[in-house]
Formats: C-alpha cells, structure tokens, sequence
C-alpha cells in the first residue's frame, strides 16, 4: 500500500458529463490505498480461507482461467464480493473522494499520469489488440489508440509505471474498472436512495478516453458483475 498524506483538491471538471459537476472543493484525510488492483493470486486466498465468494466464469472472466492469469486483476466480481475481500485483508473500498484525489492529486490531472492523451505504455484500454479480439468473436468494437498496448484484455497489474498517478499507484486508468465504497448520486448529493455504487477508472474494453479520466465516474448496481470490472482496497 501507498500513504497518501492528507490534502484538499477540487473534485470533478467541467470538461466532462453533467454529474462530474459542480466542480467542488474536497478535504481528504490521510489513508492509504493498494499500490495495484487485486490480483486473482490474492483473491483466491479469501475464496480458499470460505471468506469470498467464487467470481463469475463467463467469457472473459479470469478466475475461468486455467493458468497464467494469477497477477492480473480478479474482475466479474460484485460490490459485495470486493466488500468482503477487503474486509478478508483488515481493509476497506475507497470512497469516491479518495479513490479521485488519489488518482489525481491535487493538482487536478486530468489522467492519473497528466494531460498527455491515452496510448500504449501508459494503460491497458481498447487498442488494435482488442480489435482484433473482438472481430475473432464476432464483435465490432472500435479502439481508443491505433496502436497495440499489448493484451487483449485484462493484462498483468503494474506494468505501465509511465501511467502512474501523483502517489504512484498502478492502473488507476485501464485494465479494470474498480469499485468504490460510494453510493452514486447524479450531483455528488447525499441522495443516493436507489442503491448504484460508484465505479471509476475504465477498463481494458473501453473505447472512450473520457473514461479512463480521473474525474469520469458513473453507478452500478451493487450486484452486476463485469469482465472489465475489478477493485482496489484502501485503510
């Protein structure tokens, strides 16, 4: 885990969707936040120690597969499921607040590396590899960079450190999505009655830069669980 110290930053940006506003300033207390997504290594422990449920196995699903899939990020999880996992390590899921300040900083970047666009080296999103891979299935997908970042979908945690944000945490855009503790407002509110949790960082399906902004968030229901959806822990 990375201690990020305590600070105050401006939450949201009038660049983006209607429910990134208003743009507000936020204090966060200092705590600390995993260094990468959990890994399917780490997460069979829990499920092995009868504390986690078993992921999904549909296509795409990384505890489907058979091998070599240990070091990139458990995903098609629930809210609950990620809930449990941090509970299983002494942790919790981030709120939205830290999960945004520690994808940006304080300085406001608009991606956790800075303002430079989305491209091979600095994410796992949709490039020409994931192209490719949907037309294989019979899908049409569209790419976020022409050019190939490597791996089809999920790829191994850690492995584009010029795309670390200001604390140096890994993949706080691409390879999954990730849960926060945060119920989902359409206005940042307390409002949050019908039960959607925050997700943020985009995922290694996306075609969008605007997702894999640190400010870009949207909610889900606690129960959906995705191939491109996974989680961190903080304390």
């Amino acid at each position: 885990m990375v201690r990020i110290p305590a600070g105050v930053f401006m939450m949201g940006s009038n660049d983006g969707g209607a429910d990134e506003k208003p743009v507000h300033q936020v204090r966060v207390s200092t705590f600390e936040m995993d260094v990468t997504e959990v890994t399917v290594g780490a997460y069979r422990a829990c499920v092995n120690a009868g504390r986690c449920g078993q992921p999904g196995t549909e296509r795409n699903c990384n505890w489907a597969q058979s091998s070599g899939k240990e070091n990139h990020p458990i995903n098609c999880v629930d809210w609950n499921q990620a809930t449990a996992y941090c509970g299983f390590v002494g942790k919790r899921l981030p709120t939205e607040e830290e999960w945004e300040y520690a994808a940006r900083g304080s300085s406001g970047r608009k991606y956790p590396w800075g303002d430079e666009v989305p491209g091979p080296g600095l994410l796992n999103a949709c490039g020409s590899e994931c192209v490719s891979w949907a037309k294989a299935n019979g899908l049409n997908w569209s790419s976020m960079y022409p050019a190939s970042d490597g791996w089809e979908n999920t790829a191994p945690v850690g492995i584009y450190p010029r795309g670390d944000s200001p604390f140096g945490l890994h993949d706080m855009a691409g390879n999954v999505w990730e849960w926060t503790s945060s119920g989902y407002s359409a206005d940042y509110s307390k409002n949050r009655a019908n039960g959607s949790r925050v997700l943020r960082g985009g995922g290694w399906s996306d075609s969008n830069p605007g997702f894999v902004r640190g400010a870009f968030r949207f909610g889900v229901a606690p129960s959906v669980r995705l191939f491109n959806l996974g989680f961190r822990c903080a304390r």
